[in-house]
Formats: C-alpha cells, structure tokens, sequence
C-alpha cells in the first residue's frame, strides 16, 4: 500500500496574526500536494471556524478524525483523511501529562483501513512541549515514552504507524533516543529522495495590517538535521520514497513551519 502523508504547524493565531489569508494558503498546499493523510497542531478555535476547515477541505475530499476528547474543550492537534479512500475503524485522543499550555500538546489518531485493498495502519497527529530548556527536554523524553505507549493502545503491535508533528526538538535529542528504544524512527534518516532538505521553523511571516495581507518568510537556511517538524514510523517492513520540506510561497505565508510531505509504502 502506497500513502502520502503531511504534516504541518499551521500556526495558532495567537500572536497578532490572524487565520485570514493563511487558511487559503494552507488549501492551497493541500490542493496542490493532496496528501492521503494531514496532521495539523496549533489548531486554535479559529482555524476550525475558518471556512476552509469546514468547507474547502472537504470539498476535497477530507474528513476530521473525531475522537472522544474525554471533555477536552479542543483538538489542536486534528488527524485529516481521504474519506474517499479510507474508512475509519477506531480513533484516539490523548494529553500529554505534565506543562501543557492552552491544552495542546496532544495527540489524535486513526485506525484506517483502504476501501479497496482492505489494508490497514494508524496515523496520529502530535505536538510535544516547547521549553528549549533542561525541564522542557525532560518534558518531552516523558511524553516521547508516552507517544510509544499511545501508539501502542491504538494500533496495538502488528499494525504499521505513522505520526506526524511538532516535536519542538531535533533528531538527536534524548527525546528521539526513546522513540527509537521503541522500534519508532524519523522518515528523514531513511527517504531514498530528499526535495528541500531544510530546517523547517523559521522566521514569521509578516502580517501588514493595512493591507490585510502576509509578507512570506524565507525558507531557513539551516540544515534538516535542526528541524523540529517530523514524520516518525513503526513498522519493519514500512519503506519511505521521498520526504519533502514544502517551501512554496504559501507554505511561507501559512505558519513559521514548513509542512512536510512523505510517501511511503508499506
């Protein structure tokens, strides 16, 4: 079975920086690359009012993971899908214990199953604590066993997984080190073709207020291996083809993140 899947940090507009403008940058993205499956964080109250969240993307064909929230007021982390292609058969929503702000640092995933060929696999959407600090790296070597352990209950051991997210820490983090422990590794190590190979934070965009409009920022000019942005995967026998950091204008309008696109086989 071949998939694509994106993710993206789709910028929580809490920071003079309004949804306006940036929703028709995210359709555009997802319009133009039309990944299987997306996985989105900083989901703020106003992307899921925007009208591309509620009308454009499933024009397209995409549907909302809706996992029980256990009486959380918001998903900021939603995993999206081609309804076209597949069925959901079980979903979950999970918290990451410890400092959480604004509750969103999350993870929400599917059990899929293609309508055709009858295979199934999990994906989940994440977004790990932020402090770039000795408490925020302990922070996140506990929900990165946590991630494991969610992973797990949902799509138990047999079944490949792929998650996709804001990890806020990079490659070679303590962080990373556990999600490896646990036979889960980074898509980045192991693509056979690298398009954009780029840290993927960067600097803002610039709202200008006057004109209602966003001045784009620049792709960075780091190296990947600094990227905070990851698909991860678990499962032997799961290939990855191409990993894609998406630098196209609107990609640079969106967020501060780049999305990135992977496929796989698997």
């Amino acid at each position: 079975m071949k998939l694509s899947l994106m993710t993206s940090n789709i910028w929580a507009d809490v920071f003079g920086n309004p949804v306006r403008g940036r929703d028709r940058a995210l359709m555009s993205i997802v319009s133009r690359y039309r990944p299987d499956i997306l996985m989105l964080q900083e989901a703020h109250p106003h992307w899921h009012e925007c009208d591309v969240m509620k009308i454009g993307l499933p024009a397209l064909g995409y549907a909302v993971s809706a996992p029980d929230l256990g009486g959380n007021p918001l998903n900021y982390t939603p995993l999206l899908y081609n309804s076209n292609r597949f069925e959901e058969l079980r979903s979950l929503f999970r918290l990451y214990s410890g400092p959480n702000d604004y509750l969103s640092k999350s993870v929400s995933g599917a059990v899929l199953r293609d309508k055709t060929g009858g295979e199934s696999f999990a994906a989940l959407s994440t977004h790990l604590y932020y402090a770039q600090s000795e408490k925020g790296n302990e922070v996140r070597r506990k929900s990165a066993a946590e991630l494991a352990e969610f992973i797990r209950i949902l799509a138990g051991t047999e079944i490949p997984a792929f998650c996709g997210g804001d990890f806020n820490c990079d490659i070679g983090s303590g962080a990373f080190e556990i999600l490896a422990a646990n036979g889960i590794f980074c898509s980045s190590l192991y693509a056979a073709e690298r398009v954009d190979f780029v840290r993927t934070d960067h600097k803002n965009p610039r709202y200008d207020a006057e004109s209602g409009l966003y001045v784009p920022a620049q792709p960075s000019n780091k190296e990947n291996k600094y990227s905070i942005d990851h698909i991860v995967f678990r499962g032997g026998k799961i290939r990855i083809g191409s990993y894609r950091v998406i630098t196209d204008e609107a990609a640079m309008i969106l967020s501060d993140h780049c999305p990135v696109l992977i496929t796989a086989e698997c």
